[in-house]
């Protein structure tokens, strides 16, 4: 395993350590989820700053088409596994997560659009959909985050890399 694989592995079991304590000690709630997604921000720009840092000290003269890719590829493998565990966490862990959140739109919904209310929160309220979109925001997000880092690289390397 190299030295960018070690970098995202690393920063997603964090991640996952992170939010299993958080399930486990500090009941969850929708009031402290958002630190927990700050926590995975947190790691994935740790994992990508030093994974980009290590991969330009083996190879300083590498072209901005490389260390792209290298970024991409760090962004890659934190995304594939927080989606998973994404899924596995809302499927097997938490599932009542889910289904207090369509329990909250049917009983908001009048009664001629209960059925059809009830039906769309099944599809957007699953693990399913959440792990989809956390695999898809995560990729974008790296994306941007991978030029910024990339540019500042390549911009002012001796403070980034000495």
């Amino acid at each position: 395993m190299n030295n960018i694989t070690k970098y995202a592995v690393a920063a997603a079991l964090a991640a996952i350590i992170a939010r299993m304590t958080y399930f486990l000690l500090l009941a969850p709630d929708e009031e402290w989820d958002m630190y927990v997604r700050f926590a995975y921000l947190l790691l994935f720009l740790l994992a990508l700053f030093l994974g980009l840092r290590a991969e330009k000290i083996d190879q300083p003269q590498s072209s901005i088409t490389t260390d792209i890719k290298t970024g991409m590829k760090i962004t890659s493998i934190f995304a594939i596994i927080i989606s998973s565990f994404t899924f596995l966490y809302y499927k097997w862990i938490n599932p009542a997560f889910f289904a207090d959140k369509i329990q909250n739109v049917i009983d908001n919904a009048s009664g001629d659009q209960a059925e059809n209310a009830q039906r769309w929160a099944e599809l957007i309220f699953s693990p399913f959909s959440h792990s989809t979109l956390t695999l898809l925001g995560v990729i974008v997000i790296g994306f941007f985050y991978t030029i910024i880092l990339v540019m500042i690289m390549r911009r002012k390397p001796e403070i980034l890399i000495n």
